[in-house]
């Protein structure tokens, strides 16, 4: 008889661990995935910022050069659209090079932020500098894009440590979907997808 009452303990302590040890792990899964929507909220912040900013930039370039700038215009609507997850990186880095392509296009004028000159090679012809524009504005919508492009890529630092951190949790959140207990809410805990901008992932 105390041998029952022995075993029914035991079978109750376990029972008992057991309940704990899911209960350990649900909590630690509901904080991983937080940490990754948290994460994810913070970059589409910086990502709608800089998609924000981007038509001022080009129309400032337009105003400055007959240029064709439709790349960058094609890049924004694609970054725009794209779903967030492979497709969206995808369109972000090619946003990111559309930027700095256009901005080459200021070239043969010191940017105020870097002081930088870009190679001859990069600056528009003679021919196509705009005739609505008087040479005294000029260098002010000069001085304007500048300044936008440096604010652009401030942007683009943050978007990339965004994507970073945003990374770095999601990987800990899929490992932590792997281990045993974590296979009972599979169905709960649905993985998140990596957002591998310029080579973030494994960064």
């Amino acid at each position: 008889m105390i041998w029952l009452v022995i075993a029914a303990c035991a079978l109750a302590l376990l029972i008992v661990v057991a309940l704990v040890l899911t209960i350990v792990r649900f909590n630690q899964l509901s904080m991983a995935r937080s940490l990754c929507d948290e994460a994810k909220r913070q970059l589409l912040v910086e990502l709608r910022a800089r998609h924000a900013l981007v038509p001022a930039f080009l129309g400032t370039l337009q105003q400055i050069t007959a240029a064709d700038f439709g790349r960058l215009g094609l890049a924004l609507a694609s970054a725009e659209r794209a779903p967030f997850g492979a497709r969206g990186a995808a369109a972000e880095t090619a946003l990111t090079r559309a930027i700095e392509t256009a901005a080459a296009s200021l070239g043969g004028s010191s940017s105020p932020r870097t002081g930088e000159t870009s190679t001859p090679g990069e600056t528009s012809a003679p021919g196509e500098s705009s005739l609505t524009v008087r040479d005294g504005m000029r260098e002010e919508l000069e001085t304007t894009a500048h300044l936008l492009h440096g604010q652009l890529e401030v942007l683009t630092e943050r978007i990339l440590a965004g994507a970073r951190i945003y990374n770095t949790n999601v990987a800990r959140y899929h490992r932590q979907r792997k281990r045993f207990l974590s296979r009972l809410f599979r169905t709960v805990f649905k993985p998140r997808e990596v957002f591998d901008i310029n080579g973030t992932v494994g960064s």
